[in-house]
């Protein structure tokens, strides 16, 4: 099974990706209630969030995740996975988190990302993995930019643009 990794560290084929287990300690806020209250409701035999690596299903949403923050994307290979959750209900719990401090509320729609067979209109799915390996590299920073234009030029629509047409032809 081929997933994606969006990641600023350089790897090569073969190389294992493992969590880097710093990205909670740039949240604040809202963003680190949210990752808290994640955590300490995560379902036994899932590791804490920081301890696992993340990994996209689809192409297409490593595709928007890298055209928003860069680095490269890999195809790899996992070799263990947790869970899967759709990246979208983060989305939604964040935004609930910025207009409620209900606990409650807050813990219904946190138990819900972790609920299996629940997922968005549109789901994006993120597979929270303890590691994995590199099978090939999709794209690197250097596309980045060519990438970010192509996409205002296609009105936004990743679907539109030519690395994604020739990324899903491969």
């Amino acid at each position: 099974m081929t997933l994606y990794r969006v990641d600023k560290r350089k790897f090569k084929i073969d190389d294992v990706i493992s969590p880097e287990t710093s990205f909670e300690t740039t949240m604040q806020d809202e963003s680190k209630e949210m990752e808290d209250l994640l955590n300490e409701l995560r379902p036994t035999g899932i590791p804490e969030r920081k301890d696992c690596l993340f990994l996209f299903q689809d192409l297409i949403c490593a595709l928007r995740f890298y055209s928003k923050y860069g680095g490269s994307i890999y195809g790899v290979e996992p070799l263990h996975c947790y869970f899967r959750g759709d990246m979208n209900k983060l989305d939604n719990i964040l935004d609930m988190f910025r207009y409620s401090e209900d606990e409650n509320l807050r813990k219904t729609a946190v138990n819900e990302y972790w609920k299996a067979g629940t997922h968005t209109f549109n789901p994006c799915y993120e597979i929270l993995a303890s590691r994995a390996r590199v099978k090939r590299i999709v794209c690197n920073n250097d596309l980045f930019q060519n990438i970010r234009e192509e996409i205002g030029i296609n009105g936004n629509s990743i679907e539109h643009t030519s690395i994604y047409k020739t990324l899903l032809r491969e």
